[in-house]
């Protein structure tokens, strides 16, 4: 465990020159204010031992372990810092974790099929100031290579709705990641949709965008941006503001902006964006444009490209002659038209290839060409109508989804979604995406106040309900005293409008960071055992005993953390696994889990004391309170007002159970303390709000399993940690209308266990 990571007194930073150095500033400024508070702590010791209540020899035993273990801390900390500026390595492991999960995102955006149209695109010059060395055409096959002759290496792909520029996207992503060098950029996926230019500069939102999805550590992230070994594929510009036709003091135009000022040197640093040509020509209009970008435009797929591809892809190819025919005799009819794009025809083969249990087929695809009035506008919607309802059908599930559930809880989140764009939004000084839905992030769609309102009053009435002993078995006022005390505790996690979630991880074991994690969860043990010996234990057990207790339950707790809960309270990417190969409704998960195994591991390693001093029944509940604790995002809250909490004069056994706490108080003062499980509780308090009864918004209690499903159907996708819509127009038309087919309350017909 990164003890200094884990309660914050540093924030390290690189960024080249200035980097080392804000990093020196930062360092230097927490290990000043750690000393200023160890001696703070033993002239408190010191006086209380003028008065006889702690025994000299156990006061400075305890000072030398606890200088000895600051000294081990200072240097992990100096080794901790050295990883994270290798850049090098960190690119290498993010480049593995980035090409699997694009690999999946690929795979889904297809459809589950690994057949693609060669989709054709040409080069279009921009009004002045564009790449070198592109070639006039190319296709999907080549896009490596047509990148690869750039000069420099930045791209702009743009086509209609549905031609394929996320899927161009990702076939060059995957193609730069199969040839790459150890040590080259590492192309990364980003939204847009979430890129402030007002509020952020683009290297400043890179690399948070890293920090958030990735869970780099904040050092590694920024000298990762900083080295320019992020080759940042920027997706959706167009998605940033209402219109198709944005102007100069669009959000788009002012990302443009950035995206200019984005240097690499005396250079342009790479980037790729994708963006509609509609929006990139309005924006062209305005005189804002990719400057040293090679822009290439996606064409229409050609009568003969949907032959081969519904020929490749479909079931039965010979039920598509009809349509196949009459693509072929009108080259600009509406049918050519609303079948002119890659996804257009893979939505196409997936409702007229439906099939029922008995074998039969569902749809023929010869109902194309019956549709009135025909124009691309009517055959887009029927086949969305159609595609809903067959992926309700055909797509597995775990739970009894009838179809107007689907469409009513999409609705309301393609709603949501509408919103932030038609009218950007911003709460608690960030702008809500209208494109990604990050679960512990969605509770702005009930509104600004009420999810973090049941987030404080969640909080308070567990708390009271594990305070009741202190009325029981002290006095009523002390009670009272303590709940008015949450409350402000509960307001602390509440206020906060962004939880940031934790992970539980474990290092593999045998290598290099799984030692240098056992390394520093021990020096931290040492570090909190040494705290131990001089703020209770050495007038209570002698100074040999209570050393002997303090080391033992030092090291215990710390071989703990190090070899089994990597991770917890270190983002360090040595210890973790990428975000991106598990559902990001995993990331709420994990967040509370750390926070009940985290509280178990403190309340284990105080266990031996609870059971000293005031039986096994106490042991007992001291670590229950700690797993609901740490689990409610209790750590930092707690730690704040400690010193007015948990000396409230608590007598006997209840005193005894929360004395250990006295430990972390003077440190956790700072403000600096761990909120595990807060991210968690607040998606819970989310849920709460999007019930039926209490919302006109309703969604469904397991929410992250049912957006799950939706990916398995091909209704959604994942980029990071966030779901998507599989495509815009999906989410688009959602908000028109009404599904027209079939009864709406047809359950869907097949399931499939989640493995």
């Amino acid at each position: 465990m990164n003890t200094v990571a884990a309660f914050g007194f540093l924030n390290n930073e690189a960024n080249g020159e200035v980097g080392h150095m804000r990093t020196a500033r930062h360092t230097l400024w927490g290990w000043l204010a750690l000393t200023v508070v160890a001696v703070g702590v033993a002239v408190a010791i010191a006086i209380r031992a003028g008065t006889g209540d702690v025994d000299p020899g156990g006061l400075a035993l305890g000072l030398v372990s606890l200088m000895l273990a600051m000294a081990g801390l200072y240097q992990a900390t100096l080794s901790q810092a050295s990883q994270d500026t290798d850049t090098a390595k960190i690119a290498d492991r993010l480049a593995g974790h980035i090409r699997q999960r694009e690999e999946e995102a690929r795979q889904r955006l297809l459809g589950g099929s690994d057949r693609t149209i060669d989709v054709e695109f040409a080069f279009v010059p921009s009004p002045a100031h564009h790449a070198t060395g592109a070639a006039p055409r190319g296709t999907l096959k080549d896009i490596a290579a047509y990148y690869r002759d750039l000069r420099p290496g930045r791209l702009v792909i743009t086509g209609a709705p549905g031609a394929g520029k996320t899927v161009l996207a990702l076939q060059l992503m995957l193609l730069l990641l199969a040839d790459r060098a150890p040590g080259a950029p590492v192309p990364v996926r980003l939204s847009l949709s979430t890129f402030d230019p007002g509020r952020h500069g683009l290297d400043d939102w890179i690399t948070d965008q890293l920090i958030r999805t990735f869970q780099l550590r904040p050092a590694a992230a920024a000298a990762l941006v900083t080295a320019r070994l992020i080759l940042p594929v920027l997706d959706g510009l167009d998605e940033m503001d209402a219109g198709e036709a944005p102007e100069g003091d669009s959000r788009s135009a002012a990302a443009l902006e950035a995206m200019n000022g984005y240097l690499h040197g005396t250079t342009k640093g790479q980037l790729v964006l994708t963006c509609r040509s509609t929006t990139y020509v309005a924006l062209e209009g305005a005189n804002l444009w990719a400057e040293d970008a090679s822009r290439i435009d996606i064409a229409p797929v050609s009568p003969a490209a949907a032959e081969a591809f519904v020929t490749a892809r479909a079931r039965r190819p010979a039920r598509w002659e009809p349509v196949l025919n009459a693509l072929h005799a009108g080259r600009s009819s509406p049918l050519v038209q609303g079948l002119s794009t890659p996804w257009r025809l893979t939505v196409a083969l997936a409702v007229h290839d439906e099939r029922h249990p008995d074998g039969s087929w569902v749809r023929d695809p010869v109902e194309l060409l019956a549709l009135t009035p025909q124009t691309p506008e009517r055959i887009r919607d029927h086949l969305l109508d159609l595609f809903i309802l067959a992926a309700s059908s055909a797509g597995g599930t775990t739970a009894p989804y009838t179809r107007t559930q689907v469409h009513d809880w999409l609705t309301v989140l393609a709603g949501y979604l509408h919103t932030n764009t038609i009218s950007p939004r911003e709460v608690a000084g960030r702008h809500l995406s209208g494109t990604d839905l990050v679960l512990h992030e969605l509770w702005p769609l009930t509104g600004p106040h009420r999810a973090r309102t049941v987030h404080v009053l969640l909080t308070v009435a567990v708390w009271a309900t594990i305070d009741l002993p202190a009325g029981l078995l002290d006095a009523w006022q002390v009670y009272a005293t303590n709940v008015t005390l949450m409350v402000l505790a509960g307001l602390l996690l509440g206020i906060p409008p962004w939880p940031v979630p934790s992970r539980l991880e474990r290092a593999s074991a045998g290598t290099r960071a799984a030692r240098h994690q056992l390394v520093n969860g021990l020096v931290g043990g040492l570090f909190w055992g040494g705290l131990i010996v001089v703020v209770d234990l050495g007038n209570v057990v002698g100074p040999v005993a209570g050393l002997a207790y303090g080391s033992v339950v030092g090291l215990a707790g710390g071989a703990m953390v190090g070899a089994g809960l990597a991770g917890v309270l270190s983002d360090a990417p040595e210890a973790r696994r990428s975000h991106g190969n598990a559902s990001p409704r995993g990331v709420v998960r994990n967040d509370l889990v750390t926070g009940f195994a985290t509280g178990l591991v403190v309340g284990l390693g105080f266990a031996p004391y609870y059971w000293f001093a005031g039986g096994p029944v106490v042991a007992l509940g001291a670590v229950l309170i700690y797993m609901l604790l740490f689990g409610l995002g209790g750590g930092r809250a707690l730690a704040l007002l400690y010193n007015r909490l948990f000396r409230c004069g608590f007598r006997g056994a209840l005193d005894s159970l929360f004395r250990p706490w006295r430990v972390f108080g003077p440190l956790f003062r700072t403000g600096a303390g761990p909120a595990l499980g807060a991210a968690g509780v607040r998606y819970l308090a989310f849920l709460l709000c999007t019930r039926r009864y209490w919302s006109g918004q309703p969604l469904p209690w397991r929410l992250g399993r049912f957006l799950d499903w939706c990916c398995e159907a091909g209704l959604m996708r994942t980029a990071g940690i966030a779901y998507q819509f599989r495509h815009r127009e999906i989410q688009d038309f959602l908000i028109r209308g009404p599904i027209q087919h079939d009864p709406p309350n047809r359950p869907s017909s097949a399931r499939m266990t989640r493995p």
